[in-house]
């Protein structure tokens, strides 16, 4: 993807923002829903720190590639150890940042393919569709711990839903699957040439 991706700055507050000089490519879902290993995966390093211990994640943390584009890591939603004054202010910044960035080309909001759309994540996804419309993207994750036949024929109406229902573009995918994250690297290189 243009050369390596590298880790730039974590962002807690509103002036720390860097410009708007790139495209950037943000990354929220529930924590624990594959996130930090999603976007090693794609960028064929260890750049997003990933850890068993859900809600690790307390900034915005921007990577950046050759002066092409940028990954914004959000901080996972639903479960976390941080202080509620803390949650209030990092709340805060992801709300300025999704109503006021112009630089966001794709919000990619990650879905756990065992379980759904949970009522966090159609609150979220209400928020960020209004705000972003065509530039929301669903990322179904762990789709290689789906084992039984029931629960492949669950992935397939929750994509009909998605894309016919909400008329939106997805993607399944699954960090042992080769093919799956070829695929969406290829969307990602294509979206930063447009």
């Amino acid at each position: 993807m243009y050369g390596q991706f590298r880790f730039i700055k974590e962002v807690f507050d509103l002036k720390s923002l860097p410009p708007q000089t790139l495209p950037e490519f943000v990354f929220w879902g529930r924590s624990n829903v594959g996130k930090s290993s999603l976007i090693n995966s794609i960028t064929n390093s260890n750049i997003a720190k990933t850890s068993k211990t859900p809600g690790r994640t307390r900034s915005l943390v921007f990577f950046e590639s050759g002066k092409k584009s940028r990954i914004v890591d959000f901080p996972g939603y639903g479960y976390s150890k941080m202080p509620k004054n803390n949650e209030y202010r990092i709340d805060n910044l992801i709300e300025y940042y999704l109503k006021n960035r112009k630089s966001i080309k794709f919000l990619f909001l990650l879905i756990d393919s065992r379980h759904g759309f949970k009522d966090i994540d159609k609150m979220i996804f209400s928020q960020i569709n209004t705000l972003l419309k065509k530039r929301v993207i669903i990322i179904f994750t762990k789709t290689d711990k789906l084992k039984a036949k029931h629960d492949k024929n669950k992935l397939i109406k929750l994509n009909n839903q998605v894309e016919n229902k909400l008329n939106k573009t997805f993607f399944n995918t699954s960090i042992k699957n080769t093919n799956d994250i070829t695929l969406f690297r290829k969307f990602l290189l294509k979206s930063i040439e447009d």
